[in-house]
């Protein structure tokens, strides 16, 4: 549910990789995570109306992404656009901030973010549990006064909501640190929402896409987007994109995602923190 940056940049700016600086490759990054978004979204399938209930959908159990389910789609389109809106005007600020660090100060804010967010969507299994009797206890209060009232669905504005302030925090790090956001979208959407962690993968994936276009054209400004490689890192993200959300993302147990996403963050943001 990431575009890839998080990879991407250590590579580019290693002594034997592209040997880009630290704004090249923040700025080259965001080139190739709007095609990640893009294909990587196509390959989780947008969710319709026609799709069902978000009760078998969206808050099916972990275990059981089945057939009918990819057909059928998780990306909800709504929450997607909502995070966009604010993402496009956010991300150009963020691009702006970028280029006013210095290389190795940038580079060890992107460690410290790394490594901030490891451990919020693995975190998110002891919260659930943490909460679960408290959950208990309020279920028959609850259902009794569903029962008594007309059953009230949440409004459009009351529904997006919540998609708009997460988009205008995940914009402005995404024009600043080269990323797709999703580091910051897929933990928010599962903790804040009752999202499945697939649906706010793949709805992370296509929020991802206009707002990187809009840090790439303010990194370009600034000379921070290395063209003769962008091409071919943007053609690579979107085969890895659509491989890995069509064929293993939806076939892969929700820990076994979560607890991937938290390893993969910590490795890297220790990393890029020692070499700043």
């Amino acid at each position: 549910g990431m575009g890839g940056g998080f990879v991407m940049i250590p590579m580019m700016t290693a002594s034997r990789g592209l040997r880009l600086t630290q704004h090249q490759a923040h700025g080259t990054s965001l080139f190739a995570v709007g095609s990640t978004g893009l294909f990587g979204a196509l390959a989780y399938g947008i969710k319709t109306e026609e799709g069902g209930d978000d009760d078998n959908i969206t808050n099916q159990s972990p275990d059981t992404i089945t057939p009918q389910t990819q057909q059928q789609g998780l990306v909800e389109l709504d929450i997607a656009l909502a995070l966009t809106a604010t993402a496009m005007i956010t991300a150009r600020f963020g691009a702006i901030a970028s280029s006013k660090l210095s290389e190795r100060s940038l580079k060890k804010a992107l460690g410290a973010f790394m490594l901030f967010v490891a451990p919020l969507v693995p975190g998110k299994k002891y919260l659930d549990g943490w909460l679960e009797d408290k959950e208990s206890i309020e279920k028959e209060t609850i259902q009794t006064q569903l029962q008594s009232d007309i059953a009230k669905q949440p409004s459009n504005f009351e529904r997006l909501l919540p998609a708009s302030f997460i988009g205008t925090f995940s914009g402005f790090l995404s024009g600043m640190f080269g990323v797709g956001g999703g580091a910051i979208v897929v933990p928010s959407l599962v903790l804040s929402t009752d999202m499945s962690h697939h649906a706010a993968l793949g709805t992370s994936l296509c929020a991802m896409v206009a707002p990187a276009m809009v840090g790439v054209l303010t990194h370009a400004k600034r000379g921070n987007v290395a063209w003769r490689v962008a091409p071919s890192l943007a053609l690579g993200s979107a085969v890895g994109a659509y491989i890995g959300g069509k064929q293993i993302g939806l076939h892969l147990e929700e820990d076994v995602l979560r607890g991937g996403f938290g390893v993969l963050m910590m490795v890297l943001g220790a990393r890029t923190w020692r070499t700043a």
